[in-house]
Formats: structure tokens, C-alpha cells, sequence
């Protein structure tokens, strides 16, 4: 009788990652689709930055919804981060844009635009922890003093191209150790996901016209 190989997960398989943190590709990519629709809604006539306020925001929303709903997760606002939290309070997730090295192997990203001192703290928290906690071990939670400090606060990093007719979503889930002026300058790990990608690319409507600049004379 021929023996057949046990299959062995490939070690930095991103899903075998995942899954010791509790997550599924299946609940990251659906935020960064909502961020995408979100996204096209704004028009030139929307204030500056609504574009990506929108999609920051449907990332948020939709990163929460799908890991309270599937994985009994809650709501965590901790150090002014938007997040959500594993059960046993030991993995958070976040959201954050990052640069063109977003998604590639060979050089690590930093965060597209500079972050505050609360990525700096979670960052100095999670490079202080030796190892990787036990994983499987109303819907919003408070943490004690002594829970932040073992919290790893893990940010699903993302950079949007546009080809042709496509957008195309670089990501990875990632665990800041270090922040230097606002940037990420190191990280302890990282989990490379496949690029997602969108088509369909549809102006939203205007109103026509291009934009006028009235001059108004000093007195």
C-alpha cells in the first residue's frame, strides 16, 4: 500500500498565520473592499481628503463587524487607536496606509502618513513582549493597565495602485516594533497577503467644470 505524505502547512503560509491569530483572509479583504467603495463615492466637490477619510473609516467598520460577528471579538478604543480585540484581550487589529514597499518581501513598508504617539506606545509594548501570546486561547472592552501591556496591536497595512482599468490593494497584516518621527521603522512580523484587486474603476459624477480661483485684493 502506498503511503501518502502528510501534508505539512508551508511555514510562512499566510493562512496558517492567520489562523494562530485568530483571523481569516475572508474577514481582511472584505474591509479593504468596503474602504474601495467607500472611496469611489467621493467626487472633486467633497472637501479634500474625503476620499480617503471614507475608506479609513469602512476599514475600521468593517474589520470590527467581521471579526464581533464571526469571532465574538468586541470594540476597543485603546490609546486613541481604533480597534478590535480578541477574547482574551491579547491581539488587537488596526488599520493603516503604508508605501510602495507594502506587500513585498524584500524591504519593509512605513506607514504612509505619520502616525501619533499612541503607534509609537503600542509599538514600544509589543516589541517588549518576549514571544507570541497563546492565540486560541455588549461588544466593546476596557482594558486593565496590565492587559495593554501584554496586548499586541497588530495593523492590517495597505496600499492602494490604480492600472489601467484596475486597482490593485498591496496588504499585509503587521506587528509594529518600533516608530521613529511618527513612522514605523521596524517591524517584529509580518504577514504578506495576496494583493486584492478591483476593477471597474467608474468616475463619480460632477457637476462639470473645473475648479476657479476667485483672487480677493487685499486692503
Amino acid at each position: 500500500m502506498t503511503v501518502l505524505p502528510v501534508a505539512v502547512p508551508e511555514p510562512d503560509g499566510y493562512r496558517t498565520q492567520l489562523a494562530a491569530l485568530g483571523t481569516k483572509l475572508e474577514y481582511l479583504h472584505p474591509a479593504l473592499r468596503a474602504g474601495e467603495v467607500a472611496r469611489r463615492s467621493a467626487t472633486r466637490n467633497h472637501p479634500a481628503n474625503t476620499a480617503g477619510t471614507r475608506a479609513y473609516q469602512e476599514h475600521v467598520r468593517i474589520i470590527r463587524e467581521m471579526h464581533i460577528r464571526h469571532e465574538g471579538w468586541k470594540r476597543l478604543l485603546h490609546d486613541h487607536l481604533e480597534l478590535v480585540c480578541n477574547p482574551d484581550r491579547t491581539v488587537a487589529f488596526g488599520v493603516m496606509s503604508g508605501d510602495g514597499a507594502t506587500g513585498e518581501r524584500t524591504f519593509p513598508p512605513r506607514n504612509a502618513r505619520r502616525r501619533g504617539a499612541a503607534t509609537k506606545r503600542v509599538a514600544e509594548d509589543n516589541a517588549a513582549q518576549l514571544e507570541l501570546f497563546p492565540l486560541h486561547r455588549g461588544n466593546e472592552v476596557v482594558l486593565s493597565s496590565e492587559e495593554a501591556g501584554h496586548l499586541q496591536v497588530w495593523f492590517l497595512v495597505s496600499r492602494r495602485i490604480e492600472a489601467g482599468d484596475k486597482v490593485y490593494v498591496h496588504n499585509e497584516l503587521s506587528l509594529p516594533a518600533e516608530v521613529v518621527d511618527g513612522y514605523v521603522s521596524e517591524w517584529k512580523r509580518r504577514i504578506l497577503l495576496p494583493v486584492f484587486e478591483m476593477d471597474g474603476i467608474e468616475p463619480p459624477h460632477e457637476d462639470g467644470g473645473g475648479e476657479i480661483d476667485i483672487p480677493v485684493p487685499f486692503r
